[in-house]
């Protein structure tokens, strides 16, 4: 039997999704498969950072760290930045124990700080505010909390745009208009396009995060706003046949298996404040509702008027949190 702490080489998943949902509630519950994929296949997993701990061979607590992405992956934090990917544990003493293994180990390299979540293939934006266990926990061990973010979700079986917006998404496959702008899923041949526009308008995480699920699921899981041939927008879709699910799609389980999810989303600077964001945004949920999508979710945001006009309602809210090393 195993006992005591050890590394995640000898993680045994399904184990451990049992203790995640002991600990967590079932908005928040994920699947053996998930669990693996956003820790240990994650390129930025810290395996000397995270352990587990065992009594008779069943987890009783784990902890999962994950690096910044800088400078392997892309520019952004700093990269004496680590994250607190995930936490799990039976009693509060055992939590200490684990959190303060991984503290000596990243402090020892020269960690700056620690943030709960936001970390590339992350489950959370920060600590679920429905879980003060996990939130008060964080505050006694010196978290700070920042301003708090959510997730907003919708059926979109009875979806319709307005129809102020039917001219602007005339030009969507099966519309009757001729307008300038329009939207589409891309193809291969736009892949290049999409990496020269994500490369100019939002370098860093959603270039790396987009390209990394293009080369995953191909160019069909953006879709694009385009003004004549130029792309000019871009919103990452994912759904129940993809094979690696990231940011809101973590909460596959609850969404029911139907699910869709849409983000990160985002215009050049040039066209915003022209209701393209919206149309790029009614389009996509369009194609969402198209490929079959009901309950579907929009993650890690504070733009709860701009989604709520297309029926998004608020679901989970969180609160980032940092804890200061050095």
């Amino acid at each position: 039997m195993i006992a005591g702490r050890t590394s995640f080489e000898r993680a045994d998943f399904a184990k451990l999704v049992e203790l995640w949902d002991k600990f967590h509630s079932p908005r928040f519950r994920v699947d053996a498969e998930l669990l693996q994929a956003n820790t240990v296949g994650s390129p930025v997993f810290d395996w000397g950072a995270s352990c587990i701990h065992w009594d008779n061979g069943v987890p009783t607590g784990f902890v999962a760290v994950k690096r910044s992405p800088a400078p392997g992956l892309y520019s952004g934090p700093d990269q004496d930045t680590y994250h607190l990917s995930a936490i799990a544990f039976l009693e509060p003493a055992l939590g200490v124990d684990l959190l303060s293994y991984s503290k000596r180990v990243i402090a020892q390299r020269g960690a700056f700080a620690l943030l709960f979540g936001q970390d590339t293939r992350h489950f959370f934006p920060g600590c679920p505010c429905d879980l003060p266990v996990l939130c008060n926990f964080l505050t006694v061990e010196g978290f700070e909390e920042q301003p708090e973010v959510f997730d907003l979700e919708r059926d979109l079986q009875n979806y319709h745009p307005s129809p102020a917006l039917e001219t602007a998404l005339a030009a969507w496959p099966g519309g009757s208009g001729q307008g300038k702008a329009s939207v589409r899923t891309l193809t291969d041949n736009d892949v290049a396009a999409l990496a020269s526009h994500l490369q100019a308008e939002f370098p860093g995480r959603w270039q790396y995060d987009v390209l990394q699920k293009v080369g995953i699921e191909g160019p069909e899981t953006v879709c694009g706003l385009f003004e004549g041939s130029e792309l000019c927008g871009f919103a990452l879709i994912q759904d129940s046949t993809h094979k690696l699910p990231v940011g809101g799609a973590v909460w596959r389980g609850a969404l029911g298996s139907h699910w869709g999810s849409l983000g990160p989303i985002g215009v050049a600077k040039s066209r915003r404040g022209t209701g393209l964001g919206t149309a790029l945004l009614s389009a996509s949920l369009l194609e969402l509702q198209r490929r079959g999508c009901r309950q579907t979710i929009i993650d890690w945001t504070t733009l709860d008027r701009f989604y709520g006009a297309q029926g998004f309602e608020v679901t989970r809210r969180y609160k980032p949190m940092r804890l200061q090393l050095g």
